[in-house]
């Protein structure tokens, strides 16, 4: 399956409000390795948020972008939801602690996912981070 059941009906409404095609709308695929799927897919648009997690920053994005509704698709909505949950996990903090834990939380909906690939994520974000901040 490429999307867990869970987002299932979040993505039917989420494609119906922007009068998309639900069947023809693009979503991520789930990832193999070995042969063994790893996680899911359904993640929409740039920011990649699965329409679940998209269903919790819709109002606020709206209220902040004035498109109503948000679009996952559009890339001011994207980035401006992705702001809003790295925020809400701890990128603020302008910690070292607080920005791995709203990576982890950004990958995984965990700040505390100890998984190795939830580790890698966020280890290459703040690798990346550094390198952008070296380079003001």
């Amino acid at each position: 399956e490429i999307m867990h059941s869970r987002d299932y009906g979040p993505f039917a409404q989420i494609t119906s409000q922007l009068g998309l095609d639900i069947d023809t709308t693009a979503v991520s695929c789930p990832q193999f390795i070995n042969g063994r799927q790893f996680g899911w897919g359904g993640a929409m648009g740039p920011a990649q948020f699965i329409p679940s997690t998209s269903m919790g920053y819709k109002d606020e994005v709206a209220r902040i972008t004035g498109h109503n509704p948000a679009n996952p698709w559009n890339i001011e909505d994207a980035f401006m939801a992705s702001a809003l949950k790295l925020a809400k996990g701890g990128a603020t903090s302008k910690t070292r602690a607080g920005e791995v834990a709203a990576a982890k939380a950004y990958y995984s909906g965990r700040s505390a996912c100890s998984s190795a690939p939830c580790n890698s994520y966020a280890n290459a974000v703040l690798n990346k981070a550094a390198i952008i901040e070296q380079s003001l």
